[in-house]
């Protein structure tokens, strides 16, 4: 990443940039909201590097890359890089490019609605950055964390994680994360605003969408500053929201003229977000058939991407819009819609908060600490350390398995007792890496965990969000397949291919890699157990007729 003129101190990152001035300049690009432009020109530099054998620059190329998959809503393109980029940087030892990678990759779970394995990301991500003693690194990391907690509808905490990574920023100088994350600590307060009246805490719930409007109106005039034209376009979208949900309806159409003037480049994302937020001002000052336009326009374009929350506000305010024209069959479709986006990601939440409830505590001793102790700066470092060693447990949990990323055995036992009581429909698959022991035995080892944590990998990229990925042991995987039985096999068989079509030469030459799966369903037995053994019998079958296929 570009380190500019005002940071202070030396940034191995920023030196890997100088030494490669177009890596440079696409990193100045991803800065002043031509993001894919800078994806294009960190990709070419990435294929000149790998034909160089430059290991080191492909890596942060590919760090880069996830950050403006992020900008552009390329989630899953930002996934593929970003892990690449985390295992060369753990290798390597280097533990400022590690975090760097580590807190990218938690943002882009976050984006496609993965807050558990976010939540494992962003604080590996900011233990590495405190052992780096590095704060451009910690306020990264630190804002992320941030990121999860308004996610989760905690904005206290996000607004204390989000306050720090802005004191961080400032304390190096660096104005780029200083207006990111006034952004994110403005959202933050917004949320805590939304949640007060919600409450019935009306003036409450003002001062703090008050307060949301004064950030961001900071970050605003920092990205004026230094021509971020993207960071622009999030702070007038956001500043309309705001003032729309205060009334100032005027106000909020005012920033969406403005809005259209940093609109430099038509990303989906970009494009999406304009559109949901135009119709949700219409519907909030009663002008739904404004509104019907914008939202239709934004429902065709979620098929090309954008975010799991994107999705969700886009049918939410459909719905509202629909209603109030007095349309009510379509309103109860469009709602039916944003019922089940909202209830995809439900279990993932579910246990997520749970554990967030955990980290609250040591959260809430961290900030009485950092307000009462005199000597605020060595109190605050002690006990922010202490924080990170208690969210770096959490992040390892019982339900994670640490090489894949995936969930273990524990968590499919959990998940089994749910399902026994379950009368929805669905569909388990068993995985097996076809020949894994040879490739230990002429591979190695090491290798063999790589592949391992590469289909964990692609099973994360692969799968629907309402599906999930479970390391059952050794080389053997389990898939829950949520919805009616008869897409399965259909899954089953994108999962087949993906694995076998996977460049695995990127882990070692002449390394080739297929897995044979096993499926079964509600339609076959009734309980998880009988269902799993079925899926199992099936797996077998694959095998023995010629492995590399799906057998149900």
């Amino acid at each position: 990443m570009l380190v500019f003129d005002n940071m202070q101190g030396v940034d191995t990152e920023a030196i890997t940039q100088q030494t490669n001035p177009s890596l440079q300049e696409a990193w100045h690009l991803g800065c002043t909201g031509r993001s894919l432009e800078a994806l294009t020109l960190a990709g070419e530099i990435l294929v000149d590097a790998k034909a160089r054998g430059d290991d080191r620059l492909a890596a942060q190329c590919d760090t880069d890359i996830a950050w403006y998959c992020f900008q552009i809503g390329k989630a899953e393109l930002g996934l593929t890089h970003v892990r690449r980029a985390v295992d060369f940087w753990k290798l390597s030892g280097e533990r400022k490019q590690e975090s760097y990678a580590r807190a990218y990759f938690g943002w882009l779970l976050l984006e496609l609605g993965l807050p558990e394995e976010a939540i494992q990301e962003a604080t590996r991500a900011l233990d590495l950055a405190d052992k780096a003693a590095d704060p451009k690194a910690q306020s990264l990391a630190t804002n992320v964390i941030g990121i999860i907690f308004w996610y989760n509808k905690q904005p206290d905490r996000a607004i204390l994680m989000s306050e720090r990574s802005v004191e961080l920023a400032r304390s190096i100088g660096n104005r780029t994360y200083e207006c990111w994350w006034l952004i994110n600590l403005g959202g933050a307060h917004s949320e805590g605003g939304y949640i007060a009246r919600a409450l019935g805490q009306s003036e409450e719930g003002r001062q703090m969408l008050v307060r949301a409007l004064e950030l961001t109106e900071q970050a605003l005039d920092i990205a004026t500053e230094t021509g971020d034209s993207w960071a622009a376009r999030i702070c007038l979208g956001n500043k309309a929201e705001f003032h729309s949900h205060l009334g100032e309806h005027d106000e909020a159409l005012q920033c969406m003229v403005r809005y259209r003037l940093f609109q430099e480049s038509n990303y989906v994302r970009d494009r999406q977000q304009y559109l949901y937020t135009l119709g949700q001002i219409y519907n909030n000052c009663g002008k739904f058939t404004e509104a019907l336009s914008p939202l239709l326009e934004a429902v065709e374009l979620i098929d090309a991407g954008g975010s799991f929350d994107s999705c969700i506000q886009i049918y939410l305010y459909l719905s509202q819009t629909y209603e109030g024209l007095g349309q009510f069959d379509p309103a109860l479709a469009a709602h039916k819609k944003y019922h089940q986006a909202y209830l995809r990601n439900s279990a993932e939440k579910t246990q997520q908060r749970a554990r967030l409830a955990e980290i609250y505590y040591e959260t809430r001793r961290f900030k009485e600490v950092a307000e009462t102790e005199s000597k605020r700066a060595e109190t605050l470092e002690a006990s922010y350390q202490k924080l990170q060693e208690q969210t770096d447990i959490l992040a390892s949990a019982v339900y994670l398995d640490v090489l894949t990323g995936l969930y273990n055995r524990k968590y499919l036992d959990s998940r089994f007792k749910e399902l026994a009581s379950e009368k929805r429909p669905y569909s388990i698959a068993m995985l097996d890496v076809d020949h894994f022991k040879s490739i230990n035995d002429n591979f190695s080892h090491m290798i063999g965990d790589r592949v391992l944590s590469a289909i964990g990998t692609i099973l994360r990229s692969q799968l629907r969000i309402t599906d999930q990925a479970i390391r059952f042991g050794g080389e053997e995987f389990v898939v829950l397949l949520a919805g009616a039985p008869r897409g399965a096999a259909d899954v089953c068989e994108k999962l087949r291919s993906a694995i076998e079509q996977w460049d695995w030469s990127e882990i070692c030459n002449g390394l080739h890699v297929t897995i044979s799966i096993g499926v079964a369903s509600t339609l076959s037995a009734k309980s998880p157990n009988e269902i799993l053994a079925i899926a199992d019998q099936n797996l077998y079958a694959a095998k023995k007729t010629g492995r590399n296929r799906v057998v149900s």
